[in-house]
């Protein structure tokens, strides 16, 4: 099988981009893979990660939404390549779809559309959702959703039936539960974009609240984005950063996640995001907000607790009682480092070939 792999970009260093380059990593193993990123502006790692397996990514020059240049020069790619199959990933379904409208390559190639947002999120614009509409109801363009709830959601809004589901997958191997939660440096880390929909804005405050339970609170914060000087800023106001950790972009977060006992997210939205996957690995207990997909994957009081968006008070219950009482939760640790091998990216990579396979 051949598979073409068009990411639309490789820039920040998302939950969204590390799944296509990790998903890229696993693919090549199986199929004959050529990636497309349509935006020239990336991260090296993402680039040396994908060398690291052979893999030499075509980085186009994409200048806005809608290149017609930029179309053409994918066009060219997938007659040359004759792939059997695309994929595609976040804002590269629409490039895809103009590229494919004039190929001179006659047989139908199956696209498959890898939504890692609730259709409002992805789409927040009107012109965006009839564009996804109008090409996702076609037959040859598969929506593919990383949840049930998402699936289901996805299946009304785009009147779609019957959308699949893969289970989101991440690289779990360097996320190790060899450390005694009780022995661990940090109490809590937060591993995602400095952005609003992470919610830091309301972690900040509710830190500097749990100190006061947990007197001996240590929180590392890993990542970069547009927020990360103001969110840094306002830990200063709040007089949090002797105890806040900002370590920012990490090109290997695990060191910091093996050594954390709570691996938390605040989140207004999410899908099914990669970091408590990571975390849940590295026998870490889940505290996060209630949002999209995350309920689908953690069960209350079995593999993790749940919140309310921005309710601090539930918030500050949950955690203090985990590090207050951290020996109580060895069992749920052990639990998650099984559980999540139901989240690997090889077995997430041979769902979507058995995908592939079936149309």
């Amino acid at each position: 099988m051949k598979v073409l792999e068009v990411i639309s970009n490789l820039y920040p260093t998302g939950g969204g981009e590390t799944f296509a380059v990790n998903l890229s990593r696993e693919l090549s193993s199986m199929c004959e893979l050529k990636v497309v990123v349509l935006y020239s502006k990336y991260k090296q790692y993402f680039i040396d990660r994908l060398k690291e397996k052979g893999i030499e990514p075509i980085v186009l020059n994409k200048q806005k939404h809608f290149d017609l240049k930029n179309a053409k020069e994918l066009r060219k790619i997938i007659n040359d390549f004759k792939p059997d199959v695309i994929h595609t990933e976040n804002n590269a379904l629409i490039p895809t779809y103009l590229a494919l409208r004039k190929t001179k390559y006659k047989k139908t190639i199956n696209v498959f559309h890898t939504m890692h947002l609730e259709p409002k999120d992805e789409c927040p614009k009107k012109i965006l959702y009839m564009l996804f509409k109008h090409i996702l109801r076609k037959k040859n363009y598969v929506p593919v959703a990383i949840t049930k709830q998402l699936s289901a959601i996805s299946s009304s809004y785009y009147k779609v039936e019957n959308v699949p589901f893969i289970n989101n997958g991440s690289d779990l191997e360097p996320f190790v539960n060899k450390i005694e939660l009780n022995k661990r440096n940090y109490d809590i880390v937060v591993v995602g974009r400095f952005s609003e929909q992470k919610n830091h804005k309301f972690l900040i405050p509710a830190f500097a609240e749990l100190k006061k339970l947990v007197p001996s609170l240590k929180v590392a914060l890993v990542g970069g984005g547009e927020l990360f000087d103001e969110i840094k800023e306002l830990a200063k106001q709040h007089n949090v950063l002797d105890f806040v950790d900002f370590k920012g972009l990490m090109n290997s977060p695990a060191e910091v996640v093996n050594d954390s006992k709570i691996i938390l997210l605040g989140s207004l939205f999410e899908a099914n995001p990669l970091s408590l996957l990571e975390g849940m690995s590295s026998g870490c207990i889940v505290v996060s907000t209630n949002v999209g997909g995350v309920s689908d994957i953690i069960k209350e009081g079995e593999n993790g607790f749940l919140f309310e968006v921005n309710d601090q008070n539930k918030f500050l219950s949950i955690t203090s009682n985990i590090l207050n009482n951290i020996n109580s939760y060895r069992n749920m640790s052990k639990h998650n480092t099984e559980y999540s091998k139901n989240f690997s990216m090889n077995k997430c990579a041979k769902d979507y070939i058995e995908l592939f396979n079936r149309y």
